[in-house]
């Protein structure tokens, strides 16, 4: 009886140990996980503008979109007659937005989420490991990146001849790459040590 135990608790040292392995093995799990953060982090702006009683107009949902990205780093960019300018609504004095709520809040807010959304993945990955934890909470990636592809388009809106919208290029580094990996590592790494 033993032996079985011990071999058991083998087998799952080994396969906690391949990060690679576990970041395949959590892909799926991962992926739908990082896509529900992203939701979680819209739903999270809506609240904090919400709170802070800024005027959205008639297509607020876009607004809060673009408002997603401002705060993972990602300006804006309004185009128009030939001229591009960009803009983060956090940021730019004149705003509504962080009128109530700071903007440094804005900009954690989003982050925490990631990072808890990593510590769930690497928690029900169950792995064994500092490295096969961080690689499973890094599978969030592929859920944010293809949400982040989707707003940057769905979240353009147009007024007067000119569109504003998340910057493309950016948006698609920051909010479905690296801040997804940067934070989900650090949920792992947090999920190992708990």
């Amino acid at each position: 009886m033993d032996y079985a135990m011990e071999n058991d608790m083998s087998r799952a040292r080994q396969r906690g140990s391949d990060p690679v392995q576990t970041l395949k093995d959590n892909l799926g799990v991962g992926a739908a996980v990082g896509a529900v953060g992203f939701i979680i982090n819209y739903v999270l702006m809506y609240l904090f503008i919400t709170i802070d009683g800024a005027e959205t107009g008639d297509e607020g949902w876009k607004l809060v979109g673009n408002v997603l990205y401002n705060a993972q780093f990602v300006d804006s960019e309004l185009s128009g007659g030939g001229m591009s300018i960009s803009f983060n609504l956090i940021t730019d004095s004149g705003s509504d937005i962080a009128s109530t709520i700071p903007s440094f809040v804005y900009n954690l807010g989003p982050i925490i989420v990631l990072v808890a959304v990593g510590f769930f993945v690497a928690q029900q990955a169950q792995a064994m490991d500092i490295g096969s934890s961080v690689a499973a909470a890094v599978s969030i990636v592929p859920g944010t990146l293809v949400l982040s592809i989707v707003g940057i388009f769905l979240f353009e809106y147009s007024e007067q001849g000119a569109s504003a919208g998340p910057e493309l290029m950016m948006g698609i580094l920051f909010v479905g790459i690296l801040l997804p990996a940067f934070a989900g590592a650090i949920g792992g790494a947090i999920a190992d040590q708990v």
